[in-house]
């Protein structure tokens, strides 16, 4: 009987400890905080949890603590004006975060970088990162950026694309202080209208990797290259993919420095403007530039029954696009993929209708064609599951009818994820498909998933929208096993979150912005 009940305390202190492990704070809502406004979660930094928050045309940087207490709201007084201001980005390092911003004066577009301290302060000048003369009003970013995974590098690179069949390169490579490593100038070849570039990458090494390919008319992508321009170089290497019997879709590029390698994966149909079919994969060495494989993986019959879609069969994978790509302790990876879609009084978005209009961007010889993010003019553009999953930066343009995000009729959809997982070899080890239906009109903020990579564990987090919002931890190891843990109840009804906007700020750490009524604050969770 002793050992009974022995046995049954220790299982209550399991369980209560499972209850445990999971918990949120919430950081006070400001009535000043509008869902206009435009937000980062910068990270941590120190002891300290920094977040910009932008509310018509004011910057600042508020400091909280670990219980999302305010310590400080530091304004930032350095920014242009916001007619002026082209783009802003942070990256945080250990104790400290650089803010790249930039702005047009006269005919010339300055891109200026600045340090941010733990405590969100600036102490010290701008620095002129790179200047651009140009001949007219810009409306978006001439430069983009990368930084490398250890935060030892920072790339600045800006394209020249007066000359619409060849691409000329900038580059700017600066260290984790900010000098100059190496300044690069070198041109791309392009076929006007059919050729891209997108997947911008930074090694720890300093190469800069990308992928060059070539959109057919149906939408398709017959002929791609991972491109890679090494550090020390002006000169790029281009390898080839072997998809002359495939069309891709939408190629991601991941660089897997722990198993010293770039990887690519990209959902295939086996005909123009067929049904998804499969998944490509392809790794390339990080140092001796070997194909360490290339693989094709098809979808097979009760993983189209289980995923299920609206039509379900054949077109059950037709909405999927690629989201993450996680790489696992043991050398495999896992692929997030979501349905994502939106339906209006005009009918449904079509993911093979889509291809062209917002690659008709051009702003002046340094436009950049879309796969970049979508973030260029904050926020002015086309709706697309393309540009859906832009991580940390809310940008409230986005939000509601008249601020350029779809319209205020659009209904955005995100259905079921699929988890695809393989090993350091590119074979196929487990799917998993995470049943959902999210829908909001008029946003996407609160709807989708945000990914939190705690050791072997992937937590998949997403709203689940009721009478009191939830938040749903559904977690997959490397291996395949899948467990979920008891949902997060909001505080009350007000509350509705927005994982996808979440950033991971611990191992398994995250604070997620939600609304309140009408306004934006964040919390703290613990998984």
């Amino acid at each position: 009987m002793k050992k009974l009940i022995f046995s049954l305390l220790l299982l209550s202190f399991s369980l209560i400890n499972v209850a445990g492990a999971q918990s949120i704070v919430y950081a006070d809502v400001n009535k000043a905080d509008v869902q206009r406004m435009n937000f980062e979660i910068i990270g941590k930094l120190a002891n300290n949890y920094l977040i910009y928050k932008e509310v018509k045309g004011a910057h600042q940087i508020n400091v909280f603590n670990e219980s999302m207490q305010l310590l400080e709201s530091v304004p930032i007084t350095i920014l242009p004006k916001k007619k002026d201001l082209l783009d802003l980005t942070f990256y945080p390092f250990h104790n400290y975060a650089y803010l790249l911003y930039q702005f047009q004066k006269g005919n010339v577009v300055y891109c200026n970088a600045v340090r941010v301290e733990a405590n969100g302060k600036i102490l010290q000048e701008p620095v002129t990162l790179d200047t651009t003369i140009i001949a007219y009003t810009a409306d978006r970013k001439i430069n983009s950026s990368v930084k490398s995974s250890d935060g030892n590098k920072i790339l600045l690179f800006k394209i020249n694309k007066k000359d619409p069949a060849h691409h000329v390169f900038k580059t700017r490579l600066y260290d984790g202080e900010l000098n100059l490593i190496k300044e690069s100038r070198y041109t791309v070849p392009m076929v006007k209208g059919g050729d891209f570039l997108s997947g911008y990458s930074l090694a720890n090494n300093g190469d800069f990797a990308f992928v060059k390919y070539n959109r057919l008319n149906s939408g398709n992508i017959q002929e791609a290259a991972l491109m890679v321009k090494p550090e020390n170089s002006d000169i790029y290497n281009e390898y080839p993919l072997a998809v002359d019997e495939l069309f891709l879709d939408d190629i991601k590029l991941k660089i897997d420095e722990g198993n010293n390698r770039y990887l690519l994966s990209s959902f295939y149909a086996q005909q123009k403007k067929g049904n998804i079919a499969g998944i490509y994969n392809y790794a390339l060495g990080l140092g001796d530039r070997e194909k360490r494989f290339e693989t094709v993986t098809p979808f097979n019959e009760d993983l189209r029954k289980k995923m299920g879609g609206k039509s379900g069969g054949k077109t059950a994978f037709n909405d999927l696009f690629i989201n993450n790509i996680i790489i696992h302790q043991n050398g495999g990876f896992s692929i997030g993929a979501e349905a994502l879609y939106t339906t209006n009084a005009g009918g449904m978005w079509d993911r093979w209708n889509y291809w062209g209009s917002p690659y008709g961007f051009y702003g002046g010889p340094y436009g950049f064609y879309g796969g970049w993010g979508g973030w260029g003019a904050w926020g002015r553009g086309y709706w697309s599951p393309y540009y859906y999953y832009s991580p940390f930066f809310y940008r409230s343009y986005w939000w509601g009818a008249g601020y350029g995000y779809g319209d205020g009729y659009a209904r955005y959809n995100a259905g079921n994820i699929g988890v695809f997982s393989f090993d350091k070899d590119g074979n196929r080890t487990s799917d998993q498909v995470i049943f959902k239906n999210q829908s909001e009109v008029g946003t996407d903020g609160t709807i989708s998933y945000q990914v939190l990579v705690d050791g072997d564990r992937m937590h998949f987090i997403l709203n689940r929208a009721g009478k009191i919002s939830d938040l749903d931890d559904v977690i997959i190891t490397e291996g395949g096993q899948r467990t979920e843990a008891e949902p997060i109840e909001a505080k009350d009804k007000y509350v509705d979150f927005m994982p996808r906007y979440g950033k991971q700020v611990g191992p398994g750490s995250m604070i997620i912005p939600y609304v309140y009524k009408k306004n934006i604050s964040f919390a703290k969770v613990d998984f």
